[in-house]
């Protein structure tokens, strides 16, 4: 039986992109959350769609919506479960009854055009917290079937489940602030220290492996009802996590906490970007054989069909800022240095991928090996037409990617396929135009439906065997996901103005082109 890497590489599928955030339902809170995920898989596997594509899950600290930016390499934000599928809020008297007192908010929360990522969260946590007591008055002293359910979890995931719960508790324990400013002893992750804390708030330290259960269970069930859809679903695994994470705090030797990750200079930064993150230590990541990436690509088989590799070239060559560096350099200078890193690194990814499909994000300043080798070990990077050109500056024909690559109109960091070609120089327009019809004109062609869906044709007809539009290009919006280089509020709140039987409706046009093009290309 082929794996679902093989299978997607020998047909032509289409997918959508879309947050779970995005995806609003008549039942959601405000943000989009794992009984949407069923829905919206649902809806868009039905027009034709393969592949979901969900961006990362993983907890971010209140305030920062970015997801790139992570508590935990591991753990899922609790924003996502849906509470109300939760059996002990469903049990407990007490939790019912906040869930009802909560339907204002609720209201209000679900009618706003952004997610409303920490409310949400502050008011799921509460309901959860409730849930739990019950849990621990009625399940564990009983030793059911229900806590024994619990303690297989956390067995089979103590790999990074008992440090994140410990960690999660100091950070509200110490009001948030960074682990760097715990006392001695939990600052340093001193065995003694962190156990004698555990001992003591064990109950509040095993509420959020609890949370994690309950997030765990719930995204298993959507991939089940993907699945059924006959629908995959592809998910994220971000490049690094914030200083401020449990996996920094507890498993600090696999990183420069003196060197911080960013970019060379390109398309969003003339001075390139320090994100932040911290570096690295790849040395000892390898002489413990990437135990940490083994982990977190053993955590993406289990709960997605395929997992994007963010800033896939960081692997064969990071861009650090030191800490009094104002430009950055690269780790590894000499070529064939950084041909061995990435080499051995995604020789591993494949190894402990077993059979799901990885996907390398290798946009932006790439050398020229990285994506030879992706082709020859068949891991798919990205052709994005707007940047694909020839060597004398003409678009690239589409025709001409590789099949082992996915072809796509936008990114959640790009402006949208409209916002794209609404704004574009009126010459650049024109050579487009001629590349997408074989037309020449003066570069004059307003965005519409017809446009559209000569875009997506051209695209669909690519040589890659992927191929994945974000729903706001779908519909023909201008909704951006992210802005890259910048902060505020409508960076990661998308949020679809409809529900699934709403959109239907709306967008029928626009929906109805989209299956039309995928029956046309073979690719539904």
């Amino acid at each position: 039986m082929a794996s679902v890497h093989e299978e997607l590489l020998a047909t032509r599928t289409n997918g959508i992109l879309m947050p779970v955030s995005s995806m609003k339902t008549e039942q959601d809170w405000g943000v989009g959350d794992f009984s949407s995920l069923c829905q919206w898989t649902q809806f868009l596997g039905g027009l034709g769609t393969k592949i979901i594509q969900i961006l990362p899950l993983q907890e971010t600290a209140p305030g920062q919506n970015c997801p790139y930016s992570a508590l935990s390499a591991f753990a899922i934000d609790p924003v996502y479960i849906d509470v109300t599928q939760v059996r002990e809020v469903n049990l407990s008297p007490l939790a019912r009854q906040t869930v009802q007192d909560l339907q204002g908010d609720i209201a209000a929360w679900r009618l706003s055009c952004k997610a409303a990522f920490k409310p949400v969260k502050d008011a799921k946590l509460k309901v959860l917290w409730q849930a739990y007591q019950f849990f621990l008055e009625n399940e564990i002293a009983n030793y059911s079937a229900q806590y024994q359910a619990f303690q297989a979890y956390c067995s089979l995931n103590k790999s990074w489940l008992r440090n994140y719960a410990i960690f999660r508790a100091l950070k509200d324990f110490y009001h948030w602030q960074t682990w760097q400013d715990w006392p001695n002893g939990l600052n340093a992750f001193n065995k003694e220290a962190v156990d004698a804390f555990e001992a003591k708030y064990k109950e509040y330290v095993d509420f959020f492996a609890y949370v994690q259960w309950q997030a765990d269970m719930q995204l298993r069930n959507a991939k089940v009802c993907a699945q059924k859809a006959g629908v995959y679903l592809f998910g994220d695994i971000p490049f690094g996590t914030n200083l401020d994470s449990a996996e920094v705090w507890s498993e600090r030797e696999n990183f420069r906490l003196d060197h911080s990750v960013g970019a060379p200079p390109d398309q969003f930064s003339d001075k390139g970007q320090c994100w932040g993150l911290p570096a690295y230590n790849w040395d000892y990541i390898q002489a413990h054989h990437y135990d940490l990436w083994r982990r977190k690509i053993r955590r993406a088989v289990e709960l997605y069909d395929l997992f994007r590799l963010d800033h896939l070239v960081g692997f064969y060559r990071t861009y650090v800022f030191g800490p009094y560096d104002e430009k950055g350099s690269f780790d590894v200078v000499e070529e064939q240095a950084q041909i061995d890193r990435g080499y051995n690194f995604l020789s591993m990814v494949l190894e402990a991928a077993r059979g799901a499909m990885p996907v390398g994000e290798d946009l932006g300043v790439i050398p020229n090996y990285v994506r030879r080798m992706l082709v020859d070990l068949k891991i798919a990077g990205y052709k994005v037409l707007r940047w694909e050109r020839e060597d004398n500056g003409y678009y690239r024909e589409p025709r001409s990617y590789p099949a082992v690559s996915l072809a796509t109109t936008s990114t959640h960091d790009t402006e949208t396929v409209r916002g794209w070609w609404e704004t574009m120089p009126q010459y650049e327009r024109a050579n487009m135009w001629e590349m997408i019809t074989a037309q020449k004109t003066d570069g004059n062609v307003p965005f519409n439906l017809d446009t559209q869906k000569a875009i997506f044709h051209r695209v669909l007809t690519s040589g890659s065997a992927v191929t994945m539009f974000s729903w706001q290009d779908i519909i023909g919006t201008l909704d951006r996901i992210n802005v890259p280089g910048t902060v505020g509020d409508e960076n990661w709140t998308y949020r679809s103005a409809y529900t699934p039987a709403e959109a239907a409706e709306v967008y029928k046009a626009e929906l109805q082109a989209y299956k039309d093009l995928l029956k046309q290309t073979q690719r539904a």
